[in-house]
């Protein structure tokens, strides 16, 4: 009897879906450059950004000014943790965590 394997690590890696995969190689075998660059590469670059950045807009039902790509997870909290710290009509409410204090110190680190 031959058994089952289910794999659970999604976290770690997850499989691609065809069309992700014919969209990916859409962008690797195309044209290249600098997306934040007006020259001649940078222009295809960019506009397959904001191609992205409309789709995932229409997906989450937002405007595309409202999505904003970030190079991995830890980026993308931080930018999400200063949204909500930082929002408008907050009251501030100075924090002191563990991961915010500069080594070795007691004081916080400057939240830049």
């Amino acid at each position: 009897m031959q058994e089952k394997r289910i794999y659970l690590d999604f976290n770690a890696t997850t499989p691609i879906a065809p069309e992700v995969a014919t969209a990916i190689d859409q962008v690797l075998t195309g044209p290249f450059g600098n997306p934040s660059s007006e020259h001649w590469a940078g222009l295809p670059a960019r506009q397959a950004v904001e191609k992205a950045r409309t789709q995932v807009a229409a997906l989450l039902h937002c405007n595309s000014d409202e999505v904003i790509f970030t190079s991995g997870g830890s980026e993308s909290n931080n930018h999400a943790l200063k949204g909500v710290f930082f929002a408008p009509g907050r009251a501030w409410r100075p924090h002191n965590h563990h991961s915010s204090r500069a080594p070795g110190g007691t004081k916080p680190m400057p939240f830049s």
